[in-house]
């Protein structure tokens, strides 16, 4: 393998990490603000419009890393049945 992939891996996964932590720092703001009177914890009807954001972003980018990962198992399974 090359060295310049193996950089692109390693880069293209702490961008991936990196995108988690800022979710979750990002969310932290919805724990600080919570207040019972709004409705149950993690409801919508509980959330201002950019934690909505935030966490519908959260589960897109889950779902694009559970896509990529089954391709990834898909080209290996590939690339393995074939010798």
């Amino acid at each position: 393998m090359k060295i310049s992939k193996v950089i692109a891996i390693v880069f293209l996964t702490i961008f991936d990490i990196f995108i988690f932590i800022l979710c979750g720092i990002f969310m932290m703001g919805y724990d600080d603000s919570y207040s019972e009177t709004q409705g149950e914890y993690f409801s919508f009807s509980s959330m201002k419009m950019e934690y909505k954001i935030v966490w519908g972003f959260y589960n897109f980018w889950i779902v694009l890393n559970a896509m990529f990962l089954l391709y990834i198992l898909y080209k290996i399974y590939k690339k393995l049945a074939l010798k």
